[in-house]
């Protein structure tokens, strides 16, 4: 298997190196918050996995302090001053440790996660308002724990455990869209790279399956960072918004680019029935205002014991 270099600098554009300062700022500024959510996460996972709960409790408050010291130094020298070395290192030599102790690549991603989930909340509460800004951070951040964090963990894992290769490529896989919960009723579900039919048919449960555990009502599905959308990815993604809404999910479609917008209508795929916009920003008043016009229509329908009759 091939080896990635930690010299390989994983961050090469200027855009993308002022991307990860703002993600920085807003990481460090909020760096207590975030730990605390991923600590949450383990110590849920830790009650169902005997093997999580020997390392928590082995750890000292001291150690867990001075651990997260260093992980906020080095995630430092990283994003505020392009130094990746000296974290990609300490990344690989956490995966080699934690697979010999016996610890399952899976559990890191829930962990991450909720460390995502909160970091994407600050990130629409301090550039909401600049689109383009925010789907750069955005996308420095999906980067930052799949692409860089993720990945360099991971290939300590295939070298350490390969009898697992497959389970850990899988859940990579499974959560290169992640499903994100903005508020109540709300998630987003942020596309980008490639989308081929595989790829698109795993969104969809993914989608689905978002929907059922956050009993969401407004999916906002953003397509800005997608390169090309043929007929048969447009075609599933309809599928997958008819789906949505048989869940009692209204979807909004957001960042079609130009050169895709062209190439649908060319090829005549109707999206006359979409709600679509051309940002984020947009894309999250819009559901903003059916998440508001849903409950609204709930409550008035409530008061006076009809059935509630969905949004179109």
């Amino acid at each position: 298997m091939s080896q990635i270099s930690v010299a390989d600098p994983p961050v090469s554009s200027a855009e993308e190196r002022e991307a990860f300062r703002d993600l920085w700022a807003v990481y460090d500024r909020h760096f207590d918050e975030i730990t605390a959510a991923s600590l949450v996460a383990a110590e849920a996972l830790a009650d169902m996995d005997p093997v999580l709960r020997e390392i928590m409790d082995k750890q000292t408050p001291e150690q867990i302090q001075a651990e997260n010291a260093r992980s906020r130094h080095l995630t430092m020298l990283a994003m505020q001053e392009g130094k990746w070395e000296p974290f990609i290192e300490n990344l690989q030599d956490q995966g080699g440790i934690y697979a010999r102790m016996g610890l399952a690549f899976s559990i890191w991603f829930p962990i991450v996660t909720a460390a995502q989930s909160v970091i994407v909340r600050l990130l629409f509460d301090a550039f909401g308002d600049d689109p383009a800004r925010l789907q750069r951070i955005l996308s420095a951040l999906n980067r930052f724990f799949f692409d860089i964090t993720m990945a360099r963990i991971g290939e300590e894992y295939l070298n350490t455990r390969e009898s697992v290769i497959k389970k850990q490529q899988e859940a990579i896989k499974e959560l290169s869209t992640p499903v994100l919960p903005l508020r109540p009723g709300l998630i987003l579900l942020p596309v980008i790279g490639v989308l081929d039919t595989s790829r698109a048919r795993q969104l969809t449960e993914q989608l689905l399956e978002g929907i059922r555990q956050h009993r969401a009502k407004v999916v906002v599905m953003d397509l800005t960072g997608v390169p090309v959308v043929d007929s048969a990815v447009a075609n599933h993604l309809l599928l997958t918004i008819r789906a949505a809404r048989l869940l009692g999910a209204h979807s909004v479609v957001t960042g079609i680019s130009t050169d895709n917008a062209q190439i649908l209508t060319r090829i005549g795929v109707d999206l006359s029935n979409l709600i679509t916009t051309s940002d984020l920003q947009g894309g999250i008043e819009e559901a903003d205002w059916l998440l508001q016009s849903t409950h609204a229509q709930h409550e008035a329908t409530a008061s006076n014991g009809a059935t509630p009759v969905p949004v179109s």
